[in-house]
């Protein structure tokens, strides 16, 4: 057989295999990418519609809360529920919720079938239909499911429930959705109290599921892809099941729900039996085999269901396979007769280079092929000649290699001879690298017994360690440590700070760059902390928030970092707690007879019981003035116990700062004039600055902060008191400056604490209890103001606190 031959045969056979694999393929990509593309368009419209359908559950919601919000039904509610059940109170109450019901709020919506009122156990105690008080309702919920009823009686403001496509055959055959929600009393000062009565609304929504359903709301929002789609095909079809596998509202083949058409097919039976959607091929309730795509709404134990028919999406694909069928066999038959014209005069060129070949294989390298065609039988025929011209150069090159080989064997054996001079070198070389080696292990050695002194030293401390660097990376922890985070080491040694531990103030987590370790990066300087900053840490080994101190020291030389002690302070904080308890009940306790003794000893003095001689008097001053100092102690003790136990009174009036001070100024009036002070009272220019506060407690702030000033000022001083609006506009920040003695540096940051006074303080004033200014701070705390100061020692000082603006409290 020639080779145009066998050319013609094997082209014509690949042009009709290639074409039978494009028709197969074409057919296996076409049917697959219809398949998926209608999958993908039946997805994305069960979708839309799973959003639609949940926004017009969400009106209703919507609709039901709005109706608590009403004054006028709330009275009613409050009246209902304040009548005994079978009073004529009830009666009336009953009939008014039902009369305005039918007349204010059901004509506007018509798809409220009705609506009732339960109490807290269910009972309906008011309905818009006489007939159903009494009903109970929470049975209701057991046995059917109808409603939320147990959620809503303890739900919060806000919260709504629904339940859709419910059947009571006893009220309607149709399906209906049930909405519940809780009443709260709205209060004058803008709180909120819970009623132990729920509202519950029987909506029946056929239509409204079905306009859904159609597409119709998507499309007024502008998505019309589903909608189209689903138009153009006569056989798809979109409906709801629910869990007893009955289609509940109406389909295109089926228009009337009281057939109880029944579907019991596969992404019915995955969504309520797996709670899994689907999206592929199966065979509907019909028996037809449809592409399909459901979505699952497991509250309700309903199924939304999109499908069409397979056929009708593959009768494209039938179509477009047969014109290619057509097409690829015209190609095919041209091709081969293209083929049979044009290989004739290619195959004969290739014979003339098939001879050159053989005269080759002879000996003779002087042949060459003469062959000028353009093609690419001309370029192998160029190709061939040069081919037999490098072949009989290559030959005279061996030659001369041969020659140049001899020349390299002899100076690989001079290369020999310098190789065993270098491999006795080596030798030598690795004596030597063994001793190295032997001084090495004695160095690891003399390492490892300093790392195990090192771990010795980590153990013994009580406190947990812990070695960071600039990333947070854990270097170093001791045992300690690991015990306070409850972890096994591997969870911690080498893992980010931040990750295994979370830290808070005052109960209130903070974002690690509000962490100490932040401040001692940039400063470089040491932090300790004590039990009154309130760190609290967590990790995944601790239950609870776990009380701590910390001391943070950065690292200096080649290592930067910081090594971190942390200290368990919860034994601290019970002794803490227990000796504030301690505290109050002693001033409990002292308040009663101290009482007594200023009472009886005023009399005594005022010689009520008879003259004293000047002796007496001197000791009964002296009696009333101790008991003085003391009351005003255990006064001081009681009203930081209050603030610790968080039972301090707060009555809320408007103050004009204008007036509350300049009646402290007149109150202290003997103190000032007796030291011949000169006292400023400064109030902004503007309008008179209130301030909504309890009285008693603004008051126990200013006359510390007046009284201190006046106690650590020399005679003839200056006290300077004022006030103003910050920048923001949203508080006062209020000042009383005096040029009196002033605090020492090395004490400014405990000077709020308990029971602490300065040196200075203590030579200039002997007596004082160190908690007037503790109790200050925790006032001021307890508004959510804040106190601070600035001081020159000998100079005087200057405190500040703050309050918010009446106007930002009132809202």
């Amino acid at each position: 057989m020639k080779l145009r031959t066998k050319a013609t045969l094997f082209l014509g056979t690949l042009l009709i295999a290639t074409e039978l694999v494009i028709i197969f393929s074409m057919e296996y990509i076409m049917g697959g990418t219809l398949k998926t593309e209608a999958i993908n368009t039946l997805r994305s419209h069960t979708e839309q519609v799973e959003s639609s359908y949940g926004i017009f559950l969400k009106s209703l919601k919507r609709e039901t809360l709005d109706w608590t919000a009403d004054q006028a039904l709330e009275r009613i509610i409050e009246d209902l529920l304040a009548a005994e059940d079978g009073t004529s109170a009830r009666t009336r109450a009953t009939k008014e919720f039902a009369s305005y019901v039918t007349g204010k709020k059901m004509p506007y919506d018509k798809s409220v079938l009705m609506a009732d009122i339960l109490d807290k156990k269910g009972i309906v105690i008011a309905s818009t239909r006489s007939a159903r008080i009494g009903t109970d309702e929470l049975s209701e919920e057991t046995l059917l499911k109808a409603h939320n009823f147990s959620k809503t009686i303890v739900s919060e403001l806000g919260e709504t429930f629904v339940k859709s496509i419910i059947f009571e055959t006893d009220e309607t055959p149709e399906p209906m959705i049930h909405v519940t929600v809780r009443f709260f009393r709205n209060n004058a000062d803008g709180t909120h109290t819970p009623l132990d009565a729920v509202l519950l609304v029987h909506f029946l929504s056929v239509e409204e599921i079905t306009t859904v359903l159609s597409g119709e709301a998507y499309l007024q929002a502008g998505a019309t892809t589903g909608k189209t789609f689903l138009e153009k095909n006569t056989s798809s079809d979109i409906y709801l099941v629910n869990s007893e596998k009955l289609m509940v509202t109406p389909s295109r083949y089926v228009s009337d729900i009281k057939q109880q058409q029944k579907v019991d097919t596969l992404p019915v039976r995955e969504c309520l039996e797996n709670d899994k959607e689907i999206d592929q091929e199966y065979d509907n309730y019909r028996g037809t085999r449809v592409l399909g795509a459901s979505v699952c709404f497991p509250d309700d134990k309903l199924v939304l269901i999109t499908e069409i028919s397979k056929d009708e999406i593959l009768a494209t694909s039938s179509v477009i396979m047969n014109s290619i069928i057509v097409f690829g066999g015209t190609i095919a038959l041209f091709g081969i007769v293209v083929i049979a014209i044009f290989f004739r005069r290619p195959l004969q060129h290739i014979e003339y280079i098939g001879a050159a070949v053989m005269r080759i294989m002879n000996g003779d390298f002087n042949v060459k092929v003469k062959v000028d065609t353009k093609d690419e039988i001309g370029t192998l025929a160029t190709m061939f000649n040069k081919m037999v011209l490098s072949v009989r150069q290559n030959q005279e090159a061996m030659q001369e290699s041969k020659r140049k080989l001899e020349e390299n064997e002899n100076v690989l054996k001079k290369d020999i001879l310098e190789h065993e001079k270098q491999q006795k070198f080596l030798e030598q070389s690795k004596k030597a690298t063994l001793n190295l080696l032997e001084d090495s292990f004695e160095i690891k050695q003399k390492l490892e017994e300093e790392g195990d002194r090192l771990q010795t030293i980590l153990a013994s401390i009580e406190d947990g360690l812990i070695l960071i660097d600039t990333e947070y990376k854990i270097v170093l922890v001791n045992a300690r440590t690991l015990k306070i985070f409850a972890m096994p080491v591997t969870d911690v040694l080498g893992k980010d700070l931040r990750d295994i531990m979370k830290l808070c103030k005052k109960k209130v987590f903070l974002e690690p760059r509000e962490w100490p370790t932040e401040e001692v990066f940039i400063t470089k300087k040491a932090i300790t902390t004590t039990l009154e900053n309130d760190f609290c840490i967590t990790t995944k080994g601790l239950d609870t928030q776990l009380p701590v101190a910390f001391s943070f020291a950065p690292l200096a030389g080649k290592f930067s970092g910081i090594v971190v002690i942390v200290r368990d302070v919860t034994r601290d904080r019970e002794l803490d707690e227990a000796k504030s308890g301690f505290v109050s009940v002693a001033s409990h306790q002292l308040r009663t007879p101290l009482t007594s003794i200023r009472w009886y000893s005023e009399m005594l003095l005022s010689e009520d019981a008879g003259a004293l001689n000047p002796s007496q008097k001197d000791f009964m001053n002296e009696i009333h003035g101790g008991a003085e100092r003391l009351y005003q102690t255990v006064d001081l003790l009681l009203g930081i116990s209050r603030v610790e136990s968080g039972k301090l009174k707060a009555d809320k009036t408007p103050i004009d700062l204008g007036v509350f001070t300049a009646e402290i100024r007149k109150e202290l009036a003997p103190q000032i004039d007796e030291k011949n002070l000169a006292v400023t009272v400064a109030p902004p220019e503007r309008d008179p600055v209130v301030v909504w506060l309890d009285p008693l407690t603004l008051r126990q702030v200013v006359l510390n902060l007046f009284s201190n000033a006046i106690r650590y000022t020399n005679e003839k001083g200056i006290i300077e008191v004022k006030w103003r609006a910050s920048e923001d506009g949203k508080e006062v920040v209020y000042t009383v400056h005096d040029n009196g003695i002033g605090i020492p540096e090395a004490v400014r940051s405990r000077i709020f604490s308990k029971f602490f006074r300065a040196e200075n303080a203590r030579a200039q004033v002997p007596d004082g209890s160190g908690l007037g200014l503790s109790l200050v701070k925790d006032l001021v705390e307890s508004w959510g103001g804040k106190v601070w100061f600035e001081t020159s020692e000998g100079n005087g000082t200057t405190f500040f606190f703050t309050v918010p603006l009446s106007t930002q409290l009132a809202k």
